[in-house]
């Protein structure tokens, strides 16, 4: 993937990459995620669609230990 392809965090001390394009997120999901995604950006409007990208993205990052700090945030956020 060329470099504005993907994005990237740091895990554990270690660079994680993930896709950053339509193509490239399809390309790494399976089955019943693969269909979610599709369903979603095909549903998204011009307006939204960098939102449902970028939300895929951060969800490929995280790793199941993350998931009490996203709920935590969501909930300070909310507030």
């Amino acid at each position: 993937m060329a470099e504005g392809d993907v994005r990237w965090t740091m895990h554990d001390g270690e660079r994680v990459e993930v896709p950053a394009t339509i193509g490239g997120i399809r390309a790494v999901l399976s089955g019943e995620r693969r269909a979610q995604f599709d369903a979603e950006i095909d549903a998204a409007n011009v307006d939204d669609l960098y939102d449902v990208v970028r939300r895929w993205i951060v969800e490929l990052a995280s790793f199941e230990e993350d998931e009490e700090i996203f709920a935590q945030l969501r909930e300070q956020g909310a507030a």
